[in-house]
Protein backbone atom coordinates (compact mmCIF):
# COMPACT_ATOMS: atom_id res chain seq x y z
CA UNK A 1 0.00 0.00 0.00
CA UNK A 2 1.52 3.57 -0.79
CA UNK A 3 1.88 5.77 1.85
CA UNK A 4 1.50 9.08 1.26
CA UNK A 5 3.24 11.61 3.72
CA UNK A 6 2.40 14.90 4.60
CA UNK A 7 4.49 16.46 2.48
CA UNK A 8 2.87 20.23 2.34
CA UNK A 9 3.36 20.23 6.17
CA UNK A 10 6.84 18.74 5.86
CA UNK A 11 8.21 20.71 3.37
CA UNK A 12 6.54 24.24 4.89
CA UNK A 13 9.38 23.93 7.80
CA UNK A 14 12.56 25.94 7.92
CA UNK A 15 14.73 22.03 8.92
CA UNK A 16 15.80 18.76 7.24
CA UNK A 17 13.37 15.95 7.58
CA UNK A 18 13.57 12.69 6.06
CA UNK A 19 12.08 9.18 6.33
CA UNK A 20 14.15 6.09 6.43
CA UNK A 21 14.04 2.28 7.72
CA UNK A 22 16.74 0.16 9.46
CA UNK A 23 18.37 -0.55 6.16
CA UNK A 24 18.39 3.20 5.78
CA UNK A 25 16.17 3.09 2.27
CA UNK A 26 15.27 6.95 1.97
CA UNK A 27 11.10 6.99 1.97
CA UNK A 28 10.66 11.00 2.26
CA UNK A 29 13.11 13.62 0.97
CA UNK A 30 11.80 17.39 2.22
CA UNK A 31 11.95 20.32 0.39
CA UNK A 32 14.30 21.95 2.78
CA UNK A 33 17.18 19.28 3.08
CA UNK A 34 16.48 19.20 -1.31
CA UNK A 35 17.30 22.67 -1.37
CA UNK A 36 20.46 22.63 1.14
CA UNK A 37 22.08 19.21 -0.04
CA UNK A 38 21.47 19.91 -3.65
CA UNK A 39 20.04 16.76 -3.64
CA UNK A 40 16.46 16.34 -5.10
CA UNK A 41 13.51 13.97 -3.99
CA UNK A 42 13.32 11.99 -7.40
CA UNK A 43 16.99 11.26 -6.99
CA UNK A 44 17.26 9.94 -3.37
CA UNK A 45 13.41 8.18 -2.46
CA UNK A 46 13.76 4.95 -2.94
CA UNK A 47 17.87 4.74 -2.70
CA UNK A 48 19.83 4.11 0.24
CA UNK A 49 21.38 6.89 2.28
CA UNK A 50 24.76 5.78 2.49
CA UNK A 51 25.43 5.83 -1.56
CA UNK A 52 24.91 9.62 -1.39
CA UNK A 53 26.61 9.82 2.22
CA UNK A 54 29.01 7.12 3.26
CA UNK A 55 30.43 9.22 5.85
CA UNK A 56 27.68 8.79 8.02
CA UNK A 57 28.48 6.58 11.35
CA UNK A 58 25.45 3.96 9.89
CA UNK A 59 26.32 1.38 13.38
CA UNK A 60 25.45 4.57 15.59
CA UNK A 61 22.69 5.32 13.19
CA UNK A 62 21.27 1.95 13.03
CA UNK A 63 21.95 1.85 16.84
CA UNK A 64 19.73 4.56 17.62
CA UNK A 65 16.75 4.03 14.75
CA UNK A 66 16.40 0.10 16.64
CA UNK A 67 16.12 2.05 19.77
CA UNK A 68 13.98 4.80 19.14
CA UNK A 69 11.47 1.54 17.46
CA UNK A 70 11.68 -0.44 20.60
CA UNK A 71 10.85 2.04 23.25
CA UNK A 72 8.84 5.04 20.84
CA UNK A 73 10.59 7.59 21.89
CA UNK A 74 12.92 10.06 20.47
CA UNK A 75 16.14 10.40 20.60
CA UNK A 76 19.50 12.15 19.80
CA UNK A 77 21.25 11.10 17.23
CA UNK A 78 24.60 12.52 19.26
CA UNK A 79 24.59 15.15 22.26
CA UNK A 80 27.84 16.79 20.35
CA UNK A 81 27.44 19.61 19.89
CA UNK A 82 30.00 19.33 17.09
CA UNK A 83 27.66 17.49 14.94
CA UNK A 84 27.66 17.37 11.07
CA UNK A 85 25.35 14.73 10.31
CA UNK A 86 25.11 15.77 6.62
CA UNK A 87 27.58 18.24 5.16
CA UNK A 88 26.10 21.35 4.50
CA UNK A 89 27.13 25.30 4.00
CA UNK A 90 25.45 27.48 5.76
CA UNK A 91 22.46 28.62 3.95
CA UNK A 92 22.52 32.60 5.27
CA UNK A 93 25.23 35.26 5.06
CA UNK A 94 27.80 35.56 7.85
CA UNK A 95 30.69 37.20 8.82
CA UNK A 96 31.84 34.17 11.04
CA UNK A 97 34.49 31.59 9.75
CA UNK A 98 31.95 28.62 10.81
CA UNK A 99 31.10 28.42 6.86
CA UNK A 100 29.35 24.16 7.33
CA UNK A 101 25.85 24.24 8.99
CA UNK A 102 26.30 22.95 12.72
CA UNK A 103 23.28 20.36 13.17
CA UNK A 104 21.15 18.81 15.81
CA UNK A 105 19.82 15.67 14.87
CA UNK A 106 16.72 13.74 16.39
CA UNK A 107 15.55 10.41 15.45
CA UNK A 108 11.68 9.27 16.23
CA UNK A 109 9.53 6.94 15.03
CA UNK A 110 7.48 7.69 12.32
CA UNK A 111 3.88 7.27 13.83
CA UNK A 112 1.97 6.31 10.51
CA UNK A 113 4.31 3.52 9.11
CA UNK A 114 5.75 0.98 11.27
CA UNK A 115 9.48 -0.04 11.48
CA UNK A 116 10.26 3.59 10.01
CA UNK A 117 11.46 7.34 11.98
CA UNK A 118 12.05 10.53 11.02
CA UNK A 119 15.12 11.60 11.03
CA UNK A 120 15.25 15.53 11.51
CA UNK A 121 18.03 18.37 11.11
CA UNK A 122 17.99 21.78 12.78
CA UNK A 123 20.89 24.21 11.73
CA UNK A 124 22.24 25.40 15.33
CA UNK A 125 25.49 26.98 13.88
CA UNK A 126 24.36 30.63 15.65
CA UNK A 127 23.69 28.92 18.94
CA UNK A 128 27.30 26.52 18.21
CA UNK A 129 28.64 30.00 17.36
CA UNK A 130 27.63 31.62 20.87
CA UNK A 131 29.23 28.79 22.68
CA UNK A 132 32.40 29.95 20.91
CA UNK A 133 31.93 33.20 21.45
CA UNK A 134 31.88 32.64 25.54
CA UNK A 135 34.30 30.58 25.66
CA UNK A 136 36.91 32.78 24.09
CA UNK A 137 35.33 35.18 26.40
CA UNK A 138 36.32 32.65 29.39
CA UNK A 139 39.33 32.12 28.42
CA UNK A 140 40.10 36.09 28.23
CA UNK A 141 38.98 36.15 31.46
CA UNK A 142 41.48 33.57 32.82
CA UNK A 143 44.39 35.43 31.39
CA UNK A 144 43.31 38.77 33.05
CA UNK A 145 42.83 36.93 36.33
CA UNK A 146 46.68 36.08 35.44
CA UNK A 147 47.95 39.31 35.56
CA UNK A 148 45.33 41.13 37.81
CA UNK A 149 48.32 43.40 39.66
CA UNK A 150 49.51 44.90 36.48
CA UNK A 151 46.30 45.26 35.00
CA UNK A 152 44.30 46.44 38.25
CA UNK A 153 42.06 49.63 36.28
CA UNK A 154 41.14 47.46 33.07
CA UNK A 155 39.89 44.23 35.87
CA UNK A 156 38.30 46.62 38.41
CA UNK A 157 36.41 48.71 34.94
CA UNK A 158 35.44 45.65 33.00
CA UNK A 159 35.65 42.25 35.27
CA UNK A 160 33.48 40.81 38.29
CA UNK A 161 36.25 40.15 40.42
CA UNK A 162 36.15 39.83 43.81
CA UNK A 163 38.68 38.42 47.09
CA UNK A 164 37.73 37.11 50.20
CA UNK A 165 39.61 35.52 53.37
CA UNK A 166 39.31 32.02 54.13
CA UNK A 167 36.27 32.18 55.84
CA UNK A 168 34.46 33.75 52.69
CA UNK A 169 34.77 37.26 54.43
CA UNK A 170 34.25 39.54 51.70
CA UNK A 171 37.78 41.96 51.29
CA UNK A 172 37.88 43.37 48.13
CA UNK A 173 35.28 43.60 44.71
CA UNK A 174 35.55 45.39 41.77
CA UNK A 175 33.42 48.16 40.59
CA UNK A 176 32.01 46.13 37.71
CA UNK A 177 31.08 43.61 40.17
CA UNK A 178 28.98 45.79 41.95
CA UNK A 179 27.45 47.80 39.20
CA UNK A 180 26.44 44.51 37.87
CA UNK A 181 25.04 42.89 41.75
CA UNK A 182 23.37 46.36 42.11
CA UNK A 183 25.37 46.55 45.53
CA UNK A 184 27.49 49.51 47.10
CA UNK A 185 31.02 48.56 47.82
CA UNK A 186 31.03 50.10 51.14
CA UNK A 187 27.99 47.53 52.00
CA UNK A 188 29.78 44.20 50.56
CA UNK A 189 33.10 44.73 52.50
CA UNK A 190 32.96 42.61 55.45
CA UNK A 191 30.37 40.78 54.64
CA UNK A 192 30.05 36.83 54.00
CA UNK A 193 29.68 35.64 50.44
CA UNK A 194 26.47 34.05 51.38
CA UNK A 195 25.48 37.27 50.84
CA UNK A 196 25.10 36.60 47.06
CA UNK A 197 23.85 32.86 47.04
CA UNK A 198 20.99 31.36 45.92
CA UNK A 199 18.71 30.10 48.70
CA UNK A 200 18.75 26.40 48.04
CA UNK A 201 19.64 23.59 45.65
CA UNK A 202 23.19 24.20 45.20
CA UNK A 203 24.68 23.04 48.57
CA UNK A 204 26.58 20.38 47.11
CA UNK A 205 28.05 22.45 44.66
CA UNK A 206 29.05 24.82 46.93
CA UNK A 207 30.53 21.97 49.20
CA UNK A 208 33.01 20.62 46.45
CA UNK A 209 34.13 24.52 46.01
CA UNK A 210 35.06 25.31 49.49
CA UNK A 211 36.91 21.97 50.12
CA UNK A 212 38.54 22.18 46.08
CA UNK A 213 40.02 25.69 47.12
CA UNK A 214 40.67 25.25 51.01
CA UNK A 215 42.84 22.56 49.17
CA UNK A 216 44.48 24.68 47.91
CA UNK A 217 43.55 24.28 44.34
CA UNK A 218 41.44 26.11 41.83
CA UNK A 219 37.80 25.08 41.05
CA UNK A 220 36.23 26.68 37.67
CA UNK A 221 32.13 25.93 37.68
CA UNK A 222 28.91 27.62 36.98
CA UNK A 223 26.64 29.59 40.35
CA UNK A 224 23.52 30.95 40.76
CA UNK A 225 23.72 34.02 42.51
CA UNK A 226 21.42 36.65 43.61
CA UNK A 227 21.60 40.65 43.19
CA UNK A 228 20.73 43.29 45.66
CA UNK A 229 17.22 43.19 44.22
CA UNK A 230 16.87 39.25 44.45
CA UNK A 231 16.89 39.15 40.81
CA UNK A 232 18.80 35.38 39.93
CA UNK A 233 21.54 35.96 37.96
CA UNK A 234 24.38 32.83 36.53
CA UNK A 235 28.08 33.45 36.10
CA UNK A 236 31.17 30.84 34.90
CA UNK A 237 33.49 31.23 38.08
CA UNK A 238 37.39 30.70 38.28
CA UNK A 239 38.33 30.82 41.68
CA UNK A 240 42.11 30.72 42.74
CA UNK A 241 43.44 30.49 46.13
CA UNK A 242 46.31 33.02 47.25
CA UNK A 243 48.91 31.31 49.29
CA UNK A 244 51.31 33.00 51.94
CA UNK A 245 55.29 32.51 52.55
CA UNK A 246 54.44 29.56 54.00
CA UNK A 247 52.23 27.74 51.48
CA UNK A 248 49.15 28.18 53.41
CA UNK A 249 45.91 29.71 52.10
CA UNK A 250 45.94 33.47 53.21
CA UNK A 251 42.37 34.45 51.09
CA UNK A 252 40.93 33.06 47.84
CA UNK A 253 40.37 35.87 44.01
CA UNK A 254 36.99 34.77 42.08
CA UNK A 255 36.46 35.75 38.48
CA UNK A 256 32.80 35.92 37.13
CA UNK A 257 31.45 36.01 33.94
CA UNK A 258 27.93 36.71 33.56
CA UNK A 259 25.99 33.58 31.38
CA UNK A 260 22.68 34.18 32.33
CA UNK A 261 20.92 34.31 29.07
CA UNK A 262 23.48 31.25 28.04
CA UNK A 263 21.50 28.93 31.01
CA UNK A 264 18.34 30.06 30.15
CA UNK A 265 18.81 28.86 26.63
CA UNK A 266 20.45 25.58 27.73
CA UNK A 267 17.41 25.34 30.42
CA UNK A 268 15.29 25.57 27.44
CA UNK A 269 16.67 22.54 26.29
CA UNK A 270 16.46 20.16 29.32
CA UNK A 271 13.28 21.83 30.99
CA UNK A 272 9.80 20.24 30.73
CA UNK A 273 7.39 23.95 29.43
CA UNK A 274 4.35 23.14 31.98
CA UNK A 275 5.48 21.88 35.40
CA UNK A 276 9.09 23.12 34.95
CA UNK A 277 10.71 19.86 35.68
CA UNK A 278 13.39 18.18 33.78
CA UNK A 279 12.27 16.64 30.34
CA UNK A 280 12.19 12.69 29.60
CA UNK A 281 15.73 13.44 27.36
CA UNK A 282 17.65 14.64 30.14
CA UNK A 283 16.75 12.49 32.65
CA UNK A 284 17.84 9.50 30.36
CA UNK A 285 20.54 11.84 29.42
CA UNK A 286 21.70 11.47 33.21
CA UNK A 287 20.89 7.95 33.87
CA UNK A 288 23.17 6.96 30.88
CA UNK A 289 26.28 8.86 32.21
CA UNK A 290 25.80 7.57 35.79
CA UNK A 291 25.22 4.17 34.43
CA UNK A 292 28.43 4.18 32.39
CA UNK A 293 30.55 5.51 34.90
CA UNK A 294 29.16 3.61 37.90
CA UNK A 295 32.02 2.16 38.55
CA UNK A 296 34.34 5.32 38.74
CA UNK A 297 31.94 7.25 40.47
CA UNK A 298 30.83 4.86 42.48
CA UNK A 299 27.21 6.30 42.38
CA UNK A 300 24.58 3.80 43.35
CA UNK A 301 20.63 4.58 43.04
CA UNK A 302 17.46 3.76 43.03
CA UNK A 303 14.85 4.11 40.36
CA UNK A 304 10.64 4.72 40.88
CA UNK A 305 8.09 5.91 39.03
CA UNK A 306 5.16 7.59 40.10
CA UNK A 307 1.52 8.44 38.12
CA UNK A 308 -1.29 10.34 39.47
CA UNK A 309 -4.41 8.39 40.07
CA UNK A 310 -7.01 8.76 38.24
CA UNK A 311 -5.83 11.65 36.13
CA UNK A 312 -8.02 11.02 33.12
CA UNK A 313 -11.12 11.54 35.64
CA UNK A 314 -9.84 14.66 37.19
CA UNK A 315 -9.23 15.72 33.64
CA UNK A 316 -13.16 14.60 32.38
CA UNK A 317 -14.82 16.62 35.44
CA UNK A 318 -12.58 19.82 35.65
CA UNK A 319 -11.42 20.11 32.44
CA UNK A 320 -7.85 20.20 30.57
CA UNK A 321 -7.20 23.86 32.60
CA UNK A 322 -7.58 22.16 35.78
CA UNK A 323 -6.05 19.12 34.50
CA UNK A 324 -2.65 21.39 34.22
CA UNK A 325 -2.65 22.78 37.40
CA UNK A 326 -3.05 18.95 39.06
CA UNK A 327 0.09 18.11 36.81
CA UNK A 328 1.97 21.71 38.35
CA UNK A 329 1.03 21.00 41.92
CA UNK A 330 1.80 17.48 41.83
CA UNK A 331 5.05 18.05 40.31
CA UNK A 332 6.20 20.75 42.55
CA UNK A 333 4.84 18.29 46.16
CA UNK A 334 6.87 15.78 44.13
CA UNK A 335 10.55 18.17 44.41
CA UNK A 336 9.54 20.17 47.86
CA UNK A 337 9.42 16.34 49.27
CA UNK A 338 12.20 14.91 47.71
CA UNK A 339 16.18 15.70 49.13
CA UNK A 340 18.06 18.13 47.37
CA UNK A 341 20.10 16.06 45.74
CA UNK A 342 17.35 13.61 44.54
CA UNK A 343 16.70 13.88 40.55
CA UNK A 344 13.14 14.28 38.98
CA UNK A 345 11.70 14.47 35.91
CA UNK A 346 8.39 14.49 34.02
CA UNK A 347 8.20 11.15 31.90
CA UNK A 348 5.28 11.93 30.06
CA UNK A 349 1.17 12.72 30.46
CA UNK A 350 0.54 12.79 33.96
CA UNK A 351 3.99 9.87 35.00
CA UNK A 352 6.99 11.45 36.53
CA UNK A 353 10.79 9.63 37.41
CA UNK A 354 12.66 9.98 40.23
CA UNK A 355 16.61 9.02 41.00
CA UNK A 356 17.28 8.56 44.56
CA UNK A 357 21.23 8.41 44.92
CA UNK A 358 23.10 6.35 47.11
CA UNK A 359 19.77 4.76 49.70
CA UNK A 360 18.98 1.15 50.23
CA UNK A 361 15.88 0.41 49.15
CA UNK A 362 14.33 0.60 52.44
CA UNK A 363 15.70 4.23 52.85
CA UNK A 364 14.10 4.93 49.34
CA UNK A 365 10.35 3.29 50.55
CA UNK A 366 10.74 5.33 53.44
CA UNK A 367 11.88 8.60 51.79
CA UNK A 368 8.73 7.94 49.33
CA UNK A 369 6.07 6.90 51.90
CA UNK A 370 6.35 10.65 53.01
CA UNK A 371 6.49 11.91 49.40
CA UNK A 372 3.18 9.83 48.95
CA UNK A 373 1.64 11.15 51.70
CA UNK A 374 2.61 15.07 50.59
CA UNK A 375 0.82 14.27 47.22
CA UNK A 376 -2.32 13.01 49.21
CA UNK A 377 -2.28 15.70 51.33
CA UNK A 378 -1.92 18.82 48.93
CA UNK A 379 -5.10 20.19 47.42
CA UNK A 380 -5.09 21.33 43.76
CA UNK A 381 -6.80 24.14 43.28
CA UNK A 382 -7.26 24.51 46.87
CA UNK A 383 -10.04 22.15 46.85
CA UNK A 384 -9.50 18.67 44.64
CA UNK A 385 -7.83 15.75 46.17
CA UNK A 386 -5.33 13.52 43.69
CA UNK A 387 -3.36 10.71 45.12
CA UNK A 388 -0.21 9.19 43.34
CA UNK A 389 1.42 5.46 42.87
CA UNK A 390 4.79 4.96 43.38
CA UNK A 391 6.93 1.90 41.57
CA UNK A 392 10.51 1.65 43.35
CA UNK A 393 13.31 -0.44 42.13
CA UNK A 394 17.11 -0.18 42.38
CA UNK A 395 19.36 -0.54 39.70
CA UNK A 396 21.88 -3.53 39.60
CA UNK A 397 24.98 -3.12 38.58
CA UNK A 398 26.16 -3.58 35.46
CA UNK A 399 22.56 -4.34 34.60
CA UNK A 400 20.43 -3.28 31.51
CA UNK A 401 19.11 -0.07 32.49
CA UNK A 402 16.34 -1.21 30.26
CA UNK A 403 15.90 -4.31 32.55
CA UNK A 404 15.63 -1.51 35.58
CA UNK A 405 13.22 0.82 33.74
CA UNK A 406 11.15 -2.54 33.06
CA UNK A 407 11.22 -4.22 36.71
CA UNK A 408 9.84 -0.41 38.32
CA UNK A 409 7.44 -0.44 35.40
CA UNK A 410 6.12 -3.55 36.87
CA UNK A 411 6.02 -2.37 40.65
CA UNK A 412 4.05 0.80 39.51
CA UNK A 413 1.64 -1.60 37.42
CA UNK A 414 1.32 -3.84 41.29
CA UNK A 415 0.32 -0.41 42.97
CA UNK A 416 -2.44 0.95 41.16
CA UNK A 417 -3.91 -2.76 40.43
CA UNK A 418 -3.65 -3.16 44.46
CA UNK A 419 -5.64 -0.07 44.93
CA UNK A 420 -3.76 2.80 44.17
CA UNK A 421 -2.41 5.58 46.32
CA UNK A 422 0.35 3.19 47.92
CA UNK A 423 3.94 2.19 46.68
CA UNK A 424 5.69 -0.95 45.76
CA UNK A 425 9.21 -2.14 45.40
CA UNK A 426 9.93 -5.08 42.97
Amino acid sequence: MEIKYPDVLLDSLENGHMIIDDKFIVSYWNRWLAINTQISKEEIIGKKLDEFYPNINYKVLYRKIKTALLINTPSFYDTNSNVKFIPMNRNKVTTSSLMLMQQQVTISPYIACENKVMVSIYDISELFEAKLSLKKEIEKVNKLNDKLEADQEIIDRNIMMMRTSFDGVIIDVSTFFCQFFEFKKDFILGKNISTFKQDGGFSATYKELWETIRNKKCWSGELKLKTYKGEEKWVQSRITPILDIDGEVLEFSAVYHDITNEKLLEELYITDPLTKLYNRAHFDEVVNFIVKHQRKTDTDFVLVITDIDHFKSINDTYGHQIGDEALVSVANTLKDSLREDDLIARWGGEEFVIMLKNVTLDEAKTIIEKVRASVEKNKINGTINATASFGITKYILGEDIKKTFKRVDDALYEAKKSGRNRAVLK
